[in-house]
């Protein structure tokens, strides 16, 4: 089954925002970032709506047919990373200013250490909870890694929860480093060479 590619028609943005925010829901980075279990639900709902809905041009982002999982991947363009003042008022709208921009400083380490060799990057992934490990998520990998494969360009990543290492060993990822967020947590940072054609 092809996925289907909404990064110009964005005809699935509300799928790709409803599967993240339930997906992410017990993600240690995002428990980390939304502290409070009554308002997460909403708080990532509105952090991945302005996530989707304002990404650049190189990036895509994928769901499957079924509806099940999504992905963001960046081509490998060149990424900046600036903080948009945009994002920063969002997240001071969820969070409040002092504390967003305790956060904000303390999540400057990920882009940080972002590799400088030219990559496909994988922001975020996830499954709805009921459909996780049925093989989903593998779906909106494929196109992109394929494509790394045939360019012969390497693929990036962090992975926030220790659960989903092995997923992405599976795929021909390897662990480069860890990442400590302070005060948060630790994010694994795994990097896959392309695979010869």
């Amino acid at each position: 089954m092809r996925e289907r590619l909404f990064a110009d028609a964005r005809a699935g943005d509300a799928t790709a925002v409803a599967v993240l925010t339930a997906a992410f829901d017990d993600d240690p980075l995002m428990r980390w970032l939304f502290d409070d279990d009554a308002r997460r639900a909403q708080q990532l709902h509105a952090w991945w709506t302005w996530i989707v809905g304002n990404r650049a041009p190189h990036v895509e982002v994928l769901v499957t047919d079924d509806q099940r999982s999504a992905a963001i991947w960046h081509r490998p363009d060149p990424i900046d990373h600036v903080v948009d003042e945009d994002f920063v008022a969002m997240l001071a709208r969820l969070l409040g200013a002092d504390v967003a921009r305790r956060k904000l400083e303390a999540m400057r380490v990920i882009p940080e250490s972002h590799p400088t060799d030219r990559h496909w990057y994988l922001a975020a992934i996830g499954t709805l909870p009921q459909h996780q490990g049925r093989g989903s998520a593998p779906r909106v990998m494929a196109g992109p890694l394929a494509q790394c494969d045939a360019e012969g360009v390497p693929a990036y990543l962090e992975s926030s929860n220790p659960r989903n290492v092995s997923f992405y060993e599976r795929l021909g990822f390897v662990a480069v480093g860890e990442i400590h967020v302070p005060t948060g947590p630790t994010l694994l940072a795994m990097w896959r060479e392309p695979r010869s054609q």
